[in-house]
């Protein structure tokens, strides 16, 4: 009783106290990554592209190192994204928006940067923009931990 009651107590704090959101995929690193791929492209007349996969077990596997399929897809809405940079040049550094996909203890974790968080190291203060990629984000992520 007492490891659940802690349980209760304890996850929630270390969830907001993190900006990280953490989602369990039902697919694949790959198959994740794919979807996410074509979740962004089928928004392409928003002004969303995918900009790169970075595919950090094959650099693993080229040092011969081991590493589980763990991939980051980065993409974004250069519109959006430049009027942001152009408020705060600095948020170029967590620009374009990037999820984490990677396989742990056989199942698939999502993760990417809370937007709000990341938001309040920069002076986007009341930018509706930073509203959109968190609603971007969250059904991007949703939509693509689903089978």
């Amino acid at each position: 009783m007492k490891k659940i009651l802690l349980t209760i107590l304890v996850i929630p704090f270390m969830l907001t106290a993190s900006d990280l959101i953490v989602k369990t995929g039902e697919l694949s690193v790959n198959d994740t990554i794919t979807k996410i791929e074509k979740i962004v492209e089928s928004k392409a007349k928003t002004g969303l592209s995918v900009f790169t996969i970075i595919d950090h077990k094959n650099g693993a596997d080229k040092v011969n190192m081991e590493l589980s399929n763990t991939k980051v897809i980065l993409f974004g809405n250069p519109k959006l994204g430049t009027k942001l940079m152009q408020k705060d040049p600095l948020v170029s550094l967590d620009l374009p928006m990037r999820v984490l996909v990677y396989s742990e203890n056989n199942t698939t974790k999502i993760v990417y940067r809370d937007p709000i968080k990341w938001a309040k190291n920069f002076d986007l203060n009341g930018s509706r923009m930073v509203d959109k990629m968190v609603k971007a984000m969250d059904a991007i992520t949703t939509s693509a931990s689903k089978k």
